[in-house]
């Protein structure tokens, strides 16, 4: 079973968030059993029910904000999409601009670097010290305070580090022999090269075979080795 979890504590918008989702639930219950009832005229109702489950869908979806990750990938929610990249094709996590419908918001972003397409700003921004909050509309962006961000883009990093292949990982330096110490060490490991576009496009088609499950672990990680040249 795959289960999507924010991997760091929420900010006080987000719990205000939920507590608004549990407010708007419990008045549409309200008005439904009223016009059921015959307690309020039924326009009226239908009417004061329909601005409120569209209330509930976005304090829902605002609730939901952020960043989630699982073992397949990591996944960013905004106010009206979400984008999902494997980890295979995560390139790096890092600061970048944050910006909405094109325009600089003058703040840090966390951004999603990948191989196969351009990168995905995530709704987690950095506030500053001085106007931690302010009166623009920030319902599609989760405005934390910095030693938070800090914090998420430091969870993100390592969930991203605990993900990769351990063939990738960079290998732990060797404790020195205190019997030989003048013994020679281990030869340097050879750096692979990047890989072409076309390595690229291949490496992503097959990770998603593999999530669609036409492949078992044996074959993909099989095949992303010819791909990669180590056999």
């Amino acid at each position: 079973m795959m289960v999507w979890r924010r991997p760091y504590s929420l900010d006080l918008t987000t719990v205000g968030a939920i507590f608004a989702v549990v407010g708007t639930g419990g008045h549409l219950v309200f008005y439904t059993v009223a016009g059921l009832r015959g307690w309020l005229p039924g326009p009226m109702a239908a009417f004061v029910g329909a601005w409120t489950a569209a209330g509930l869908a976005v304090a829902v979806r605002r609730a939901m904000l952020g960043v989630w990750v699982s073992h397949i990938g990591v996944r960013s929610r905004s106010l009206f999409h979400t984008t999902t990249v494997s980890w295979a094709s995560v390139v790096e996590i890092h600061n970048g601009t944050g910006s909405m419908v094109g325009l600089d918001m003058g703040r840090v972003a966390i951004v999603i670097e990948r191989i196969d397409g351009d990168p995905v700003q995530t709704p987690i921004q950095r506030g500053d010290f001085i106007r931690p909050f302010n009166f623009r509309p920030e319902l599609t962006r989760l405005v934390t305070w910095p030693e938070h961000y800090d914090e998420i883009l430091a969870t993100l990093r390592e969930c991203h580090r605990n993900a990769r292949p351990s063939e990738q990982r960079p290998p732990a330096s060797p404790a020195p022999d205190p019997v030989r110490a003048d013994r020679p060490g281990p030869p340097e490991q050879v750096r692979r090269p990047a890989p072409s576009a076309a390595q690229r496009r291949d490496i992503h088609a097959l990770t998603r075979q593999y999530e669609r499950g036409a492949l078992t672990g044996a074959e993909y990680a099989a095949a992303l080795a010819r791909l990669r040249g180590d056999e």
